[in-house]
């Protein structure tokens, strides 16, 4: 039972007590300190993962290009910017170096 159900739970627990009545015990519920086996937990948490997957907005062709593009440009852009000062600096260094000698 995820947060979100859990928490929806709860409400109507608190609900249903104000009413007088008792919560209705669900089926497949389970003691507050009982754990699920370790199969059955990662079951249903790959399926709610399933389920988040198909809420996902996914982009569209054009839209992957774009952001690709875009990656690609600014990524080789600090690479080269980066392997500019290393090299400019380790030339200072070695000019440095030699003019000390």
């Amino acid at each position: 039972m995820n947060r979100e159900m859990r928490r929806l739970q709860e409400a109507e627990d608190r609900r249903a007590k104000k009413r007088g009545r008792a919560p209705q015990k669900r089926r497949g519920q389970q003691k507050p300190g009982e754990k699920q086996p370790i199969w059955k937990r990662l079951w249903t948490f790959l399926g709610e993962v399933r389920i988040e997957l198909k809420r996902v907005s996914w982009p569209t062709r054009t839209q992957m290009v774009a952001f690709t593009t875009v990656t690609l440009i600014t990524t080789t852009a600090v690479t080269l910017y980066i392997f500019g000062l290393d090299f400019g600096f380790g030339e200072a260094v070695l000019w440095l170096l030699e003019q000390g000698n």
